[in-house]
């Protein structure tokens, strides 16, 4: 599948003096006798059998493929929804019988194979529940090799010590940042000797959600050939500019046509998709409605609803 990914940042569509879009503007075009021109809202496909969308920069327009109407097969869009982190927790029960050392060992599931590592926590005689998790807590913080997939600082709940997969965009404890999507991560408690006190390890899976600004990035860096032109980092150094803000939050919409009208290749081997993603800066609901307002009429004329985010 061919994909595409145009990046609104917050920016109303307008133009400068020199005819370029305006940096982190969304505009959809339409063809007409003298070329391409801003699609209107209530624009249908009576009105142009073909669509685009363009993306300013400040320094030029980033266009996609045109699109036929009647070759779209999909419109849909998802509202941002936040990331959320893998959580793992040690739930302690009971007073420590005895002085002992607790083995708690941490495993990241996916990637190539799992991951592990083990720390321990130094628990004294007649040590409550209430406080050996703030025992654990200052053992965790206190190491200096925790892996990049998890957030280096702990909490307490009262009887139990809550550690945290890494997310995108977090800062590990080595100064790298994640740039992957939640650390999927489990819990085992691999010994403890202190006695009648229990330890039962448990785990919350974490979510990607949708529109997050580091996770719009990791798309544009991936798209760097398609978008760009930039390919081969040892011939070409520099790396253009990426658009997304990782500070900012998006909408995803997304646009999927076949490439000659066919519901299936036509082609051994060769995908006959082409997809486009418009991330837009969910800020301003002025703009996100504007440019609703342009897509659905336009979408309805063959054959979809209305996205609404």
């Amino acid at each position: 599948m061919a994909r595409h990914l145009m990046i609104g940042n917050d920016t109303a569509v307008a133009r400068t003096a020199a005819g370029i879009l305006d940096d982190g503007a969304i505009e959809i075009q339409k063809n007409s006798a003298s070329g391409p021109t801003a699609m209107l809202a209530g624009d249908t496909i009576a009105d142009s059998p073909q669509f685009r969308v363009v993306q300013g920069n400040g320094k030029r327009d980033i266009v996609s493929p045109w699109i036929y109407g009647k070759d779209v097969i999909n419109w849909s869009g998802k509202s941002y929804a936040a990331p959320v982190a893998a959580t793992v927790t040690d739930t302690i029960s009971g007073t420590s019988a005895a002085a002992g050392s607790l083995v708690l060992k941490f495993v990241r599931l996916g990637g190539p194979s799992p991951e592990f590592f083990s720390f321990t926590t130094t628990i004294g005689a007649s040590v409550a529940d209430s406080a050996t998790d703030v025992l654990v807590e200052a053992a965790f913080e206190a190491l200096t090799n925790i892996p990049d997939w998890l957030n280096p600082l702990a909490a307490t709940t009262g009887a139990a010590t809550v550690f945290t997969g890494a997310l995108r965009g977090d800062i590990a404890q080595s100064g790298n940042t994640w740039d992957y999507e939640p650390a999927n991560i489990q819990l085992i408690v691999e010994s403890y000797d202190g006695g009648t006190q229990t330890h039962t390890a448990s785990s919350t899976a974490g979510t990607p959600g949708y529109g997050s600004g580091f996770a719009v990035k990791a798309f544009e860096d991936s798209l760097m050939g398609a978008q760009y032109g930039y390919y081969n980092r040892i011939a070409q150094p520099i790396t253009p500019l990426t658009t997304a803000d990782t500070a900012e939050t998006y909408d995803m919409y997304n646009i999927v046509a076949t490439k000659d009208g066919s519901s299936a290749s036509q082609i051994n081997g060769v995908d006959n998709l082409m997809e486009v993603s418009i991330a837009f800066d969910n800020d301003t609901a002025a703009l996100t409605s504007a440019l609703e307002g342009v897509l659905n009429p336009y979408l309805n004329s063959v054959g979809f609803g209305s996205v609404t985010l």
